[in-house]
C-alpha cells in the first residue's frame, strides 16, 4: 500500500517584530508560526529560526508567549531582543496545522535551527507523506 501525498501551502505573513505591542497586527485564526532571530555571522545578517509552533489562534499565542507567564526561558529571551521578529500563515484544519509544525520542526532542526525546540511535534497522525509548499510575502 503506497502513502498518498498531502500538500499544505503556508503563504507566510509579513514580518512582524515580537513585541508586545504588535500584537494587534497578528490575526487571531488557526495557523502555523515561527519566531526567528538575526544573528550577525562573518560580517553578515542571518536570520535562524529558534521556535515553530501551531495555535488556533495564532494573536492568543504571541500573547502568550510574550507574557509574564510563558515558562520558556529561550522563547523569554527573543521577546526581549530587538533582532527577534514573528511570522505565521494561516491554516485551516487542526490536522493540516499539526503536520505543517511537524515539517517545519523536521526541515528547520535538520539545519541545526530551532533552539527553542525541545521536542518533536507529534502531527496529526495521518498516514501521509506531507509536503510544504512556502509562499513567501
Amino acid at each position: 500500500m503506497s502513502i498518498r501525498t498531502h500538500k499544505i501551502v503556508l503563504r507566510w505573513s509579513k514580518p512582524v517584530p515580537f513585541k508586545t505591542e504588535n500584537a494587534n497586527t497578528i490575526s487571531d485564526e488557526g495557523g502555523v508560526y515561527e519566531i526567528l532571530k538575526r544573528h550577525k555571522k562573518e560580517e553578515k545578517n542571518i536570520l535562524l529560526r529558534q521556535y515553530v509552533g501551531r495555535a488556533d489562534n495564532i494573536q492568543e499565542r504571541f500573547n502568550q508567549h510574550l507574557g509574564e507567564s510563558e515558562p520558556d526561558d529561550c522563547i523569554k529571551g527573543l521577546g526581549k531582543d530587538v533582532n527577534s521578529r514573528f511570522d505565521y500563515a494561516l491554516v485551516s484544519t487542526e490536522d493540516d496545522r499539526k503536520d505543517a509544525e511537524q515539517a517545519l520542526y523536521d526541515k528547520w532542526k535538520s539545519q541545526k535551527e530551532l533552539q527553542c525546540n525541545n521536542v518533536r511535534p507529534s502531527g496529526s497522525g495521518r498516514n501521509l507523506n506531507i509536503q510544504i509548499e512556502e509562499i513567501n510575502p
